[in-house]
């Protein structure tokens, strides 16, 4: 549907609004035209009025809110300009209610008052823009959008009829720039360069746009072009690797955590910890693996814009637009681990815990604490190395026609994106070598001891002797089970054709009547690759049809990691042990792998081949029709919309799903590896469903002009997001472990396992989100650019949705092996435990009050300041009407403040912005709810005058250094999650506008 009308008519409130500053400051920017044919020559002349600075623009955004008839925020081209923002959602962190979550330090994800970002609907100039970063997902990747390209944005916190469903969050709807409401001949170059205390390098960044029409104004021309390189590298802790934290005890009975919770599924309890000396740990929290790790990531981002616009006649316009995104993304990932292997007294020397004593916040190993030297397996040396490129692109056709009594608007438009990566892999190796594998038939550790703490950061030590070991080729055993490839790519396009109408009745109280209708079709293709690299016989055989390339156990007879082929660890190996680590972890030596030198080797005698699995596939297809009817009225100083949208949603989902049998793993007399089918056996189905969902969606919003200077508004409507796609579409996988394999991982590995069934699926059978939702607010505006205000909000949300773990008790038919006949699972019922999927809640509360303070002072200074206060509840998860949890909703922040001070005068302005997130809800992960601390980040930006038109800037991301931490649970902070860095990042730059 039509969400911007570039033509609005006023009527019986131009007494209150004539002579307001803030008004001209409004017709200016957003160059509405006037029933009345004395209002149109007005508001032409109105037009030729500049918005320029920080206090116009904030004027602007004043006038904007002002004026609408929901309850709307906006930002500006001007406005984005002057922040240090470097794409829309930095910018739109500022809005109240709006929190981001950041990749590598930049914004890439919108959330509104409290509800995670899929419940947040982006549309670019009034319509759905695809972007597709891989794993598919509903909400917009503003990574791919630069700054640059946006002429507006508007946050539109409470629903119309005309605007597309989708936003239980909210909408946010991008406004290109046009040509004809441009000057001709005008336009910007920026020429800017970024430096970041991460990495240590600077790298440059262009932007430039230019807009061209005729003399007459009836045709148009504009083209714009950003291009930016920037090396991200992000220093991170991470307790989260192999399962998270658990619950270690001897007991066999369910056990609880320390907020009551009960852990009943086996899979969660480790057993009890016993030090060196005879110290039993029992019944407490214990990691996993505790790790850390440095991303380094190449961002080469480009955006084009080409917009045609041609007037024929005065009342019709045309307008053409095609807009390129593209995001290119290498990185490699070097981590250090010490994971789970070593619980046992023969080398665990020391247990720390938190002050509760139920949580284990430090470990330590000796290779000796036994009485022999043993196989101290870690730190464990792995990371992965990973190209990819994300693309989108939108092509649409407008048209509207200006009646002198009714405006006539259509839209025909695709939209399309392709993303993830074309190359993905990983390798590991361990700081130990086993007796039976050393040349010289004795144990060789590299690393005599190891160990961690948990404080603000995860703290991890090793043997200081580790790199230089490892060197002269100590131990460095390859891991091969831990080397491979796997990625996720995914296609996402849609095909969308509009026709809206709006008629002015002038009739009693109604102003405008709305009527539209929207078509959309919209198809997803995701799968998962593996690549492999193999021998050149291994690639003959499948190109002649010997080997199958889909047995998992014939590629792995040639694959390089299980015939001897890894690199030796010392020919691999970076010098010097990890440098320039000033926040994220803390390490006192890190051994890490030479990516390229790594796959120069692999590559230089194996060949690669990439394959698509046929069991990790799915594929939705959406057919969406609309309609809707609005009223826009006024009676006295009251003014508003009532309306009511249908849609109809027609799904499709088709999934690939699979079944893994682990076998064996190890022979018992040889103590080899098993490869090929003995070792485990998949099998794939297929499972297709349709579903059909149609939603009445009123609403209902009324604005009170008050005074001339108070406004108060109010709003109730009706929402609905649909569901993830992930959630939908996942494919089931099914594991089987049996009693042989979890003996060999344990008696050989050192990994303890439990047999039986686990597993994960996506749930086609989801719901839309539903939400009824009720917004009230005063604002008082009492000088051009000054106002104060306050609203109070309220969201029922059914339907919505939770990661859940659940034990699910299903038939099965049997299953016997299909080369050997032995019967490996017998037919009945079987319990799967955990199985992990998603499921709708109900009965969720999100409710909250936001407060915002703008003030403009006549010497230059000005400030903005807002804060949002969330409150949610925690909600009921049901699984087939049964009531299994409780949840709190996923992406929820029960807070954010933001505070901008600036002072500009005619050649010089200087703005410092303060941003902070309350505590955030990320959803479940290893059975138990994830929560972000509080975050906050302050930026600063200046820029100076050369002369009338070229312009310096600079500005400082993150000065004060902060760092995001997570943790599980909420009842104590001892259980980190993680803790990351992405650095303190400097921009210098010129700018010359024409």
């Amino acid at each position: 549907m039509a969400n911007n009308n570039n033509r609005r008519h006023v009527t019986g409130r131009s007494r209150q609004f004539s002579k307001s500053a803030l008004v001209l400051a409004m017709l200016s920017a957003t160059n509405w035209a006037m029933a009345e044919e004395t209002e149109k020559e007005e508001a032409q002349e109105i037009e030729t009025i500049e918005v320029r600075g920080i206090r116009a623009s904030m004027a602007e955004n004043l006038a904007i809110k002002r004026l609408s008839n929901a309850i709307v925020d906006a930002i500006t081209a001007e406005d984005i300009g002057k922040f240090p923002d470097k794409n829309v959602a930095d910018s739109l962190q500022r809005v109240p209610g709006v929190v981001i979550s950041r990749s590598g330090g930049e914004g890439e994800n919108v959330s509104i008052r409290g509800l995670s970002s899929d419940l947040t609907f982006t549309q670019l100039n009034g319509n759905f823009i695809a972007s597709s970063p891989g794993s598919p997902s509903r909400s917009f990747s503003y990574s791919l959008l630069p700054s640059t390209m946006v002429q507006s944005v508007e946050v539109f916190k409470s629903s119309e009829a005309r605007l597309d469903e989708g936003g239980v969050g909210g909408t946010v709807i991008l406004h290109s720039r046009k040509p004809l409401d441009m000057e001709a001949n005008s336009g910007a170059l920026n020429v800017e360069y970024t430096y970041a205390d991460v990495t240590e390098e600077y790298e440059p960044n262009f932007s430039g746009v230019y807009s061209w029409k005729n003399e007459e104004e009836t045709f148009g021309l504009l083209v714009g072009y950003t291009k930016q390189d920037r090396t991200n590298r992000s220093l991170g802790g991470d307790m989260s690797g192999g399962g998270g934290w658990r619950w270690a005890t001897s007991s066999d009975l369910s056990a609880t955590d320390t907020a009551g919770n009960v852990i009943a599924d086996s899979t969660r309890r480790f057993a009890a910890l016993e030090d060196a000396y005879g110290n039993v740990y029992d019944g407490v929290w214990a990691p996993q693996v505790a790790g850390v790790g440095v991303t380094k990531e190449k961002r080469e981002r480009q955006g084009l814009q080409a917009t045609i616009q041609w007037r024929p006649i005065d009342d019709l316009s045309l307008t053409f637009n095609h807009f390129h995104f593209e995001l290119g993304q290498n990185r490699t990932t070097s981590q250090m681990w010490i994971p789970e292997w070593k619980y046992n007294p023969d080398y665990l020397t020391g247990i720390t815990l938190d002050e509760t004593g139920t949580i284990v916040t430090g470990m330590d190993f000796t290779s000796g604490a036994g009485g022999t030297e043993g196989n101290l397996e870690f730190p464990w040396i792995i990371g992965s190395y990973t190209v990819e490129k994300d693309t989108s692109d939108t092509y649409d056709f407008a048209f509207e026609y200006a009646g002198d009594l009714y405006d006539l608007r259509g839209k025909f438009g695709h939209t399309e994106a392709s993303g993830g990566p074309s190359e993905s892999w990983s390798a590991a190796y361990k700081s130990g070598q086993p007796a039976s594998r050393s040349d010289s038939g004795q144990v060789e550790n590299a690393a005599s001891f190891a160990g961690w703490r948990l404080g603000d950061r995860v703290s991890l030590y090793a043997d200081p002797a580790l790199l230089s070991n490892l060197q002269a080729g100590i131990a460095g055993d390859p891991d091969p089970g831990s080397t491979g490839s796997s990625f996720v790519v995914s296609d996402l396009e849609e095909d969308y054709a509009q026709l809206d109408l709006d008629y002015r009745v002038g009739y009693g109280i109604v102003d405008t009547l709305r009527v539209g209708a929207k078509y959309r079709k919209a198809t997803l293709h995701r799968e998962t690759n593996n690549t492999f690299f193999i021998t050149q016989d291994g690639a003959d055989r499948i190109a002649s049809g010997e080997l199958d390339p889909f047995s998992q156990g014939a590629i792995d007879e040639v694959s390089y990691q299980w015939i001897g082929g890894m690199p030796k660890l010392e020919d691999i190996l970076n010098a010097t042990s990890e440098q320039n680590i000033p926040g994220g972890f803390e390490v006192n030596t890190m051994p890490t792998i030479n990516w390229d030198r790594y796959r120069e080797i692999v590559t230089s005698e194996y060949v690669k081949h990439t394959r698509r699995e046929p069991d990790f596939v799915f594929d939705i297809e959406e057919e969406i029709m609309a309609a809707y009817l609005q009223a826009d009225f006024s009676f006295g100083d009251f003014r508003g919309n009532i309306g009511v949208r249908y849609v109809e949603t027609e799904t499709q989902i088709m999934s690939s799903d699979k079944i893994n049998y682990f076998l064996d793993d190890i022979d018992d007399v040889t103590e080899e590896d098993i490869l090929g089918d003995e070792r485990l056996i998949d099998v794939e189905t297929t499972t297709v469903r349709t579903v059909t969902d149609s939603q009445f969606l009123p609403s209902f919003n009324i604005v009170w002009d008050a005074s001339d200077n108070l406004v108060i508004r109010g709003a109730i409507a009706k929402t609905m997001s649909r569901a993830p796609f992930n959630d939908m579409g996942a494919p089931e996988q099914l594991t089987f472990i049996s009693q042989e394999w979890a003996d060999d991982r344990l008696e050989f590995r050192g990994n303890p396992v439990e047999p039986g069934w686990s597993g994960s699926g996506g749930n086609k059978a989801l719901k839309p989100f539903e939400s009824v939702q009720m917004d009230l607010s005063a604002e008082y505006y009492y000088g051009e650019g000054s106002a104060v205000g306050i609203a109070v909000f309220n969201k029922d949300v059914d339907n919505f949705i939770v990661p859940l773990i659940i034990t699910s008790v299903r038939p099965f038919e049997g299953f016997d092996n299909p080369f050997t006949g032995v019967e490996i699972v017998p037919p009945g019922d079987i319990t799967v435990t955990p199985f992990t999927t998603t499921a709708n809640g109900t009965n969720a509360t999100s409710r909250g009050i936001e407060l915002f303070a703008q003030h403009a002072f006549d010497n230059g200074f000005g400030l903005n300041v807002n804060y949002t206060l969330n409150d949610t509840n925690q909600a009921d998860i049901s699984v087939d009407g049964e009531k299994v949890g409780e949840s709190a909703l996923v992406g929820s922040a029960d807070n954010q403040f933001n505070f901008s001070a600036y002072y500009e005068n005619d050649t010089f302005s200087v703005r410092a912005s303060y941003n902070r997130r309350g505590e955030t809800a990320l959803g479940l992960a290893d059975g138990l709810t994830v929560y972000q601390e509080p975050y906050q980040q302050v930026d600063v930006n200046a820029s100076y005058n050369l002369m009338e038109n070229l312009i310096l800037t600079a500005s400082v991301i993150n000065l004060t250094k902060e760092e995001p931490r997570t943790f599980y649970g909420e009842d104590s902070k001892a259980r980190l999650r993680s803790s990351s860095y992405t650095g303190q990042r400097y921009y210098a730059g010129i700018t010359y506008r024409f």
